[in-house]
Parts: structure tokens; sequence; C-alpha cells
């Protein structure tokens, strides 16, 4: 039987989780949704996703955020989404912990790639 790996999606945007649900839901994960940084932090804490899918301006978000995550769930990838282009911006994310960062407008059949390329690199669950 195949594992199921669960996602934690982070986003405080109703429409955009919506969409990231619906885009996700077909690719057989265990779908997870939080609004806040806060929220996200108190679910990671109680069991680590496989996955975090996380918009970093999110209530309670930003670079400290992904470090708060990381430092919580230490191997699991984050994923993080941002509109925000800004090269400096990107380099802080990702030194903050995060594994990849995705630029929005969100392409769903990128973002699916991205996050089957995460969850199935490891031939055991990931931590």
């Amino acid at each position: 039987m195949e594992r199921t790996y669960s996602i934690l999606i982070v986003e405080d945007d109703r429409d955009m989780r919506s969409l990231l649900r619906d885009g996700l839901w077909g690719e057989g994960y265990q779908l997870s949704e939080v609004c806040d940084g806060s929220e996200a932090l108190r679910m990671v804490v109680r069991c680590v996703p496989d996955l975090i899918l996380t918009e970093v301006r999110v209530s309670t978000g930003g670079v400290d955020y992904i470090s708060r995550l990381r430092a919580i769930a230490r191997s699991c990838p984050i994923v993080v989404m941002t509109a925000f282009s800004d090269e400096w911006f990107r380099e802080a994310v990702l030194r903050a912990g995060a594994t990849s960062v995705v630029m929005k407008p969100v392409h769903l059949t990128e973002l699916r790639l991205c996050l089957r390329t995460f969850v199935s690199s490891a031939h055991q669950p990931i931590q």
C-alpha cells in the first residue's frame, strides 16, 4: 500500500487556500489548512507534516516565522509562496530555513511537480 503524505497549507487568503486545496486534492495528499503563522506553529508542534506549503506574509508570518517553523520541523520540507520577487527577500527566506520558494501567482502544474519532488525524494517517510 502506498503511503499518504501530509501537507500543511498555510495561507491567509481564503480563495487562494481553496484553489490550493482543490488543486492538490486529486494528488492523494492528506491536506490540512490554517490561515496564520501562529496557528501553523501550534499545529506543527502537535504533529509535523511531511511538507509545509506556506505563504510567508501571513499574519504572524515573515522570515522569523520561517525560522520558527524550521526549529520545530527540522527536516520537513518548507515550500514558501510569495509575490515578492526581491532577490534579497528570497535569499533571507532560504537562509531562515525554507527548502524552496515558489512565486505567486502559483501555477498549479509547477507546484504539484515541486511538491511531488520533495515528498517522493526519500524512500522513507519524511520526518
